[in-house]
């Protein structure tokens, strides 16, 4: 019966693909678009560099899912594997982010920018409306404000086995996720499917190139390694950390930082670690060439499938539309990273995202956030060096020492009052507000004073929705209590 079947089964494919080869033959737009279709694919379409870079990150990256373009060559035979930093984290391969120190006041472009940008963007962000009075005037300078709580995960603590077999069999059942492997099976399934169907019906320059793929992929695997980065300081914290950081100190979007020290200086401030074992000299040498032989194999087969424009034609762009959505869809690089964060870095992060009304009131909001801004358990005077992080976006003078005297006594006031009520008192009005008659009076004159209080209000209500804590780490349990149990300052 089976034997029957298959009988039948064959004939009937190599019918189908007569009709086709016969309407390619016949049809000029057809046999057009067999010429065109995998070359477009192939340059247009593949991105290797991100691939590269998760590759790097944490090895979530199918063998098989390794077409390689003639201008990705240059990067993948770069002597970039000498370097510990990722591919896109590497300075000038993508767009710099500097941050400022909430506590020292330092200033530096962070070191792992595109690892740190893949981390956001695999968390949902959570909308905070700033519904101060402020916010209905004209000609506002509009300030977008992101605040990220970064927390440590909790959960075993595990790292990659030093055992080959072990990590290459047992590990990455709990490194991996559930997506990443049904994407890679997937992929198994269909390139298997793809190698038989063009050894059956004699498309060689298909069959080759599919063969070529995961050859390609364990080669990169063995100059690269596929062992995953780690913060290269793991060591927990007791205190809190406010870091800023923006693309320039001009810019209309702001992103804070807020968490344990440890976690945040690991992720900004310092590279990864590399768990990877060095390369022998001699070995790289041999895989460099024949990474430079399977690429050539790769790019003579799509040429030479562009100018048969037949079925192997059809076949070589199936494969390369197959990684890229792969790649963009299946498992896109935000869940490798986040598949990072929890199993690897250990990390949590809870985004929250609000608008203020001028850059002012921005950094109002900023410095009641910061839990460095006061000495604990002291309101009588800043923190020594704390306002520093300001140096950059505001230079130092006498309307600056007024605004923080003014913001330190605002800030000292608005200790006494629950954070719920802060965060609604939405107008700068005595009835209606959280400042004495004797602050408004003495501060009216100052165009700032409508802004200190638009950024107490608004760093009250993100506490209240995001539940961040003060200057030390409190444990889980806190962090989650609910925020009407809180009587503490805003910049606590």
């Amino acid at each position: 019966m089976l034997g029957a079947s298959e009988s039948s089964v064959v004939p009937a494919i190599e019918a189908a693909l007569t009709r086709v080869n016969e309407a390619l033959a016949n049809t000029p737009w057809a046999s057009e678009l067999a010429g065109v279709l995998p070359l477009t694919g192939f340059i247009d379409f593949i991105d290797t560099p991100t691939k590269l870079h998760i590759f790097e990150l944490f090895g979530a990256v199918p063998l098989w899912s390794w077409p390689i373009t003639p201008g990705d060559i240059r990067l993948l035979l770069s002597d970039a594997y000498l370097q510990s930093i990722c591919c896109l984290d590497r300075f000038g391969s993508s767009l710099a982010w500097h941050a400022l120190d909430g506590r020292w006041g330092d200033a530096y472009p962070i070191i792992n920018p595109e690892t740190t940008r893949l981390c956001l963007a695999s968390q949902p962000i959570t909308q905070i409306p700033n519904e101060h009075a402020n916010m209905f005037e004209k000609n506002l300078r509009i300030q977008k404000l992101s605040i990220v709580h970064v927390t440590r995960s909790p959960g075993a603590d595990r790292v990659p086995s030093d055992n080959w077999f072990r990590f290459l069999f047992i590990d990455p059942f709990w490194m991996y996720s559930t997506r990443y492997f049904v994407t890679s099976i997937l992929g198994w399934v269909l390139l298997i499917g793809l190698v038989v169907f063009c050894a059956m019906f004699r498309y060689y320059i298909a069959l080759t190139f599919l063969l070529i793929m995961p050859t390609t992929g364990l080669i990169v695997s063995l100059i690269y390694g596929s062992r995953p980065k780690a913060l290269l300081v793991d060591r927990p914290s007791p205190f809190n950390r406010a870091v800023v950081v923006a693309e320039h100190m001009n810019a209309t979007e702001w992103t804070v930082f807020y968490g344990e020290s440890s976690i945040i200086n690991s992720l900004l401030n310092k590279q990864l670690e590399s768990r990877r074992r060095p390369l022998p000299k001699k070995g790289y040498v041999l895989l460099r060439f024949l990474l430079r032989l399977v690429t050539l194999g790769q790019w003579a087969m799509v040429l030479a499938s562009l100018t048969l424009k037949d079925m192997n034609a059809f076949v070589v762009a199936t494969w390369i539309i197959i990684c890229v959505l792969s790649q963009t869809y299946l498992y896109p690089p935000e869940c490798a990273a986040k598949t990072w964060m929890k199993k690897i870095g250990r990390i949590e992060m809870k985004r929250y995202e609000t608008e203020t009304s001028s850059r002012r009131a921005l950094l109002n909001t900023v410095m009641a956030l910061n839990p460095d801004t006061f000495t604990e358990g002291s309101w009588e005077q800043l923190y020594s060096g704390a306002l520093k992080w300001i140096n950059p976006i505001l230079e130092a003078g006498q309307s600056r020492t007024d605004w923080e005297e003014a913001t330190r006594a605002a800030m000292e006031e608005a200790s006494q009052i629950p954070v719920e009520e802060l965060a609604a008192a939405k107008s700068l009005e005595v009835e209606a507000g959280f400042l004495s008659a004797t602050w408004n009076e003495a501060n009216e004159r100052f165009y700032w004073k409508k802004f200190i209080h638009e950024g107490i209000y608004l760093a009250s209500k993100v506490m209240k929705e995001g539940g961040l804590p003060g200057r030390r780490v409190t444990a889980r349990s806190e962090q989650t209590a609910p925020i009407a149990t809180k009587k503490t300052a805003v910049a606590n």
